[in-house]
Parts: C-alpha cells; sequence; structure tokens
C-alpha cells in the first residue's frame, strides 16, 4: 500500500495543473514490476477492473482504477473482456452471490491476494492450459472453499481465506484440476462482480462518453482516418514483424484511447493489446486514428524485472555502454520495424541519483528535423522493451517531471535529500 499511498499523493500535487497524460507518464517511470506497472497504465486508460490475474499485489491497481474514476479524471468506460462463454456464466450468477464477493473486497485491507504457497511449475503449465479450456467453456465442477478464519482454513487443503485475501493451496500435493478450475472461475466472479457494481454506479456517464467516442470516431474516418478494424489488422502486422507471433492463444482487446493525443504526436489513436494473462506476458499498439501508423509498442512480463536489474550496471560503468546500446536501438529500428529515415541526432537518457544508483532502463531517441522522434526503451543489455512515436519538447519535459517525482519519491524512502539526475548523450 505504500506505493499505493505514494502515487495518492502525487495525484493531489497534480490534480489542478495537470492531464491525465502526465499522471500516466508519471506512473511509467516509477519503479514497480513491469506486469504491475503496464497493469496499472491499463487501469489508469481504460477505467476498468483488472480481470483474471493470477498473482500478487494487483488489487491496488483496481482501487487507484477507481478511486481516479470516482474524481472524474479517466475518460474511457469499463468493459468486459471475457468470452461469450463465460459472458454467459457470469450472467446466471445469482445477485447475493456477487453482491457478496464486492462485499468481501470492500472489507479487506490488503493489497493484493496472498498464497499459502508458491505455484509449482507444474501448476503453472496446467493453469495456462485450464485458463483456455474455461474460457472455452469447461467449467468446474464445484466451488473453492471460502473461510472466515485461519483455524477453519487449516481444515481444508484448498481454500480461500477471506478476511485476509489469502488461497490456501495443498501442501503435501499439487493442486488437481478441478482446483485450478475452481480458483479461475472465483475470480471471474470476483472481478466481474466489482465491474458490474461500477458499471451500475456510473450508468449515465458511461453511456454519455461512449456516444461521445462513437461520434469522435466516425468524424476521424469520414476524414478518411482508420477504423477500429482497420487498426487491429496494422497492430496484428506489428505483432507479427516485432514479436513473431500471430495472436493465437492470447486474449485480444481493442479500444479508441480517447487520452492518445495528449502524449503521442498529438493524434488520436486505438490501443490494441494481447495478453497472456495467466503468465502476465502483455503486448500493446497504439496505432493512430489518422492515418493507421504505429504510435506505440511495448512487451512486458513478469520476469522482466529481473532482467532488468540483472542489466543494471554499476554507475561508473554506465556511460561505456551508451554507443552499443545506440546501435542496437537502430538495428531495432531498421530491422525488426522496418523504420528507415535520416535523424538529425540520436540522443540517449537514462537515470541517477546520489545514492548511487542508476535506473534499469535507457532511452534511445531517434530526432528528425521536424522534432518528431522515435523512442525506444532500452535494458541495459541492450534488449528493447517498448517504442513510442514522440516529440522531443515533449519527451524532455516528461523527463523532467519524472526526475522530479523519484527525487521525491527517494527522499521520502531514504529520509534524508536524494538528488536525481537525466544523464544525456
Amino acid at each position: 500500500m505504500r506505493i499505493l499511498n505514494q502515487i495518492g499523493k502525487r495525484i493531489a500535487e497534480m490534480e489542478d495543473n495537470m492531464k491525465i497524460a502526465t499522471l500516466k507518464q508519471a506512473v511509467e517511470h516509477i519503479e514497480l514490476e513491469d506486469d504491475k506497472k503496464q497493469q496499472m497504465i491499463r487501469e489508469l486508460k481504460k477505467g476498468r477492473r483488472t480481470h483474471h490475474v493470477y498473482g500478487n499485489g494487483l488489487r491496488w491497481a483496481a482501487v487507484l482504477a477507481v478511486c481516479i474514476l470516482s474524481v472524474g479524471i479517466l475518460s474511457v468506460p469499463v468493459r468486459a473482456l471475457v468470452s461469450s462463454l463465460v459472458q454467459e456464466r457470469m450472467e446466471v450468477v445469482p445477485k447475493e452471490e456477487m453482491d457478496k464477493a464486492v462485499e468481501l473486497l470492500d472489507e479487506q485491507n490488503v493489497g493484493g491476494d496472498g498464497y499459502s504457497r508458491p505455484y509449482t511449475e507444474a501448476e503453472k503449465s496446467r493453469m495456462e492450459a485450464l485458463y483456455e479450456l474455461y474460457q472455452n467453456g469447461t467449467f468446474p465442477a464445484g466451488e473453492i472453499p471460502q473461510v472466515d478464519n485461519e483455524e477453519e482454513a487449516e481444515q481444508y487443503e484448498f481454500c480461500f481465506l477471506t478476511t485476509a485475501s489469502v488461497f490456501y493451496l495443498p501442501a503435501d500435493r499439487e493442486m488437481t484440476d478441478e482446483e485450478i478450475l475452481q480458483k479461475i472461475d472465483f475470480e471471474y466472479k470476483r472481478n466481474y462482480a466489482l465491474q458490474e457494481r461500477y458499471e451500475e454506479e456510473h450508468a449515465g456517464e458511461i453511456a454519455a462518453k461512449e456516444a461521445e467516442v462513437q461520434e469522435q470516431i466516425t468524424q476521424a474516418v469520414e476524414a478518411g482516418g482508420v477504423t477500429e478494424e482497420q487498426a487491429v489488422e496494422v497492430a496484428t502486422e506489428y505483432l507479427k514483424k516485432i514479436y513473431g507471433l500471430d495472436g493465437s492463444g492470447l486474449e485480444l482487446d481493442h479500444y479508441y484511447d480517447a487520452d492518445a493525443a495528449q502524449i503521442l504526436v498529438g493524434q488520436p489513436a486505438y490501443s490494441v493489446d494481447w495478453s497472456d494473462v495467466v503468465n502476465h506476458r502483455f503486448y500493446n499498439f497504439m496505432i493512430g486514428m489518422a492515418d493507421g501508423r504505429l504510435l506505440g509498442a511495448s512487451y512486458t512480463t513478469d520476469q522482466m524485472r529481473e532482467q532488468l536489474e540483472a542489466a543494471r550496471p554499476a554507475i561508473e560503468e554506465a556511460p561505456g555502454k551508451i554507443e552499443q546500446i545506440k546501435e542496437v536501438a537502430k538495428r531495432f529500428l531498421t530491422e525488426n520495424m522496418g523504420i528507415q529515415e535520416a535523424y538529425e541526432s540520436v540522443r540517449s537518457c537514462y537515470r541517477t541519483n546520489s545514492e548511487g544508483s542508476v535506473s534499469t532502463r535507457i532511452d534511445v531517441l531517434f530526432v528528425k528535423e521536424n522534432k518528431e522522434a522515435h523512442l525506444l526503451e532500452c535494458s541495459w543489455d541492450g534488449t528493447v522493451i517498448s517504442y513510442s512515436a514522440v516529440t522531443e519538447k515533449d519527451y524532455e519535459d516528461q523527463r523532467e517531471m519524472t526526475r522530479e517525482v523519484m527525487a521525491r519519491r527517494y527522499t521520502e524512502e531514504y529520509g534524508r535529500e536524494v538528488t536525481v539526475e537525466n544523464v544525456w548523450n
């Protein structure tokens, strides 16, 4: 909850003079696990509770999203991302059961679900397969037992402790397929219930926003822009080109991102996402509505933080890696993305602090004569994490804002003044 409080303070500071784009940029550079950070940004953009999440620490993202929605910052309505078979199952769940699920969430004073032990590798593998079966209509025969205290939980091999939001998994054996399906079903119901409550409480404003969005889309398409379906086609090509995937086995979500114009070269965009929510792998593409060009692409996974940390150099070693990373970024831009243009300058930027630490990422900015730029976010081993179409000034402003945010955060954490610098090359 420390992170939630921290970002809450930042929201209060920015409420009067900052747009949602700036808020999202601040979140982007807060040092969270990458899958959690990207999921939080999705919540900030889409204003919906996280669906089907199998891991710790994500509920605070949903809480923050709901809090921001309550003060009217977000502009994209809540939407359900479930198959038609799952949708039908959710719709016949008794209202009393859904209400109880929401009440339990309201009463729990925890940041996310806990587990009595980690999943085994075999359980992770079966969960991925069973998740797909669940989407296609294979539902559990029973339901996960729910208990209210630890003494009662000890009487079960597998159950959910409601008061602490903890899943008790079998201690001396692996979970059965039925138990895994029960857990998947439980989480679908719980998340669906919270979504339903939000949609009921904000039905009028959601309908008004949907009508406004549709009017914006219609006007853009009539002016020669691309439709949402065409944007998905463009994103699919980039998914193949950059990541070598065709989208099979992944959840697809796409929508008009009302805030994209504030952060991406001044034009509205569609967001196209592919998600493997069991394994926490997420692919996001931003496609310009006006011309169908790629404005952003990113990939995150729950192993990424460890990879970034492993590649992070000592502060004195960082300058010696710059040119090599620039060359890797240039090859990625030309070979993986097919972008071959002339650049006025190629710049890099990373962050250091007075405690002797260097950021886990380094940005490479390919600046064109008109000051628009291709931005590649890289790890220190040269792995490209994300791409964005930006302007040089917007990027500089965002880096300065992030520097200020991180300086305050480190000062609070260390209990002494910590300075943060942006290092440009």
